[in-house]
């Protein structure tokens, strides 16, 4: 009779934190699985940047709260914590470490092809693995672009305060939107000087503001001429 392997055992969000202590890395907490996250290129950096210094001074100036990368975001209805590339709130936030009511979220996509940043294991480290193993138990199969583009953001807006998610590349001048209306997620594409509205500081961000003084290309959009 075939023995089948343990389960991974699920660990209590004090124990995530401290393995996040002993180990000085970063894992993303899903509801007791934890992964270790991937690292960030230059230009991702720089990216964040840019942002913060076209964001951070008007949304402290309007009250609210300003955080990148080392923030963890909660997801409630699902018992996960991520941390944004950038996160704005504006609600009451009662607690030192931690964003519960974001309105506006940032992730910076990973480089595609042999640059691609793979993320996510087949199956998540317990706390039976010490942790400089923990999230490189096994083979990696989806990338950090993948699970933005449908892992978080399908958790990001179980979040009822959540009216902005933007998806940067770092490639090309390309941003997706996804925007929160009063009946369902309205998603758009904005290339090169082009501007996306930040609803809940009713202020508006420029794609020149997020990549100023990047070495990033111009989307070429197809010509409209009709050759005869």
């Amino acid at each position: 009779m075939p023995v089948s392997a343990p389960r991974p055992a699920r660990l209590s969000k004090e124990e995530w934190l401290e393995l996040e202590k002993q180990s000085g890395l970063r894992y993303e907490y899903l509801d007791g699985f934890v992964y270790a996250m991937a690292g960030e290129s230059r230009t991702h950096n720089d990216i964040v940047v840019n942002i913060t210094l076209a964001l951070a001074q008007k949304a402290r100036a309007k009250g609210c709260e300003f955080q990148v990368e080392n923030m963890r975001t909660w997801v409630k209805a699902l018992n996960r914590y991520y941390y944004p590339d950038v996160v704005i709130s504006c609600g009451t936030e009662a607690h030192e470490s931690e964003i519960h009511e974001p309105c506006f979220i940032v992730e910076v996509l990973s480089e595609s092809g042999s640059h691609e940043y793979p993320t996510r294991p087949t199956r998540p480290c317990g706390v039976k693995h010490p942790p400089r193993s923990a999230g490189v138990c096994g083979k990696r199969d989806e990338t950090t672009a993948d699970k933005d583009r449908r892992e978080k953001l399908e958790a990001y807006f179980k979040i009822p305060t959540l009216k902005t998610y933007v998806l940067v590349s770092q490639e090309e001048k390309r941003v997706e939107v996804y925007q929160r209306t009063r009946w369902n997620l309205v998603w758009s594409e904005l290339v090169n000087d082009s501007e996306l509205e930040v609803a809940c500081l009713g202020e508006t961000l420029n794609l020149e503001q997020i990549y100023a003084g990047l070495a990033v290309a111009e989307v070429v959009e197809p010509s409209s001429d009709v050759s005869p």
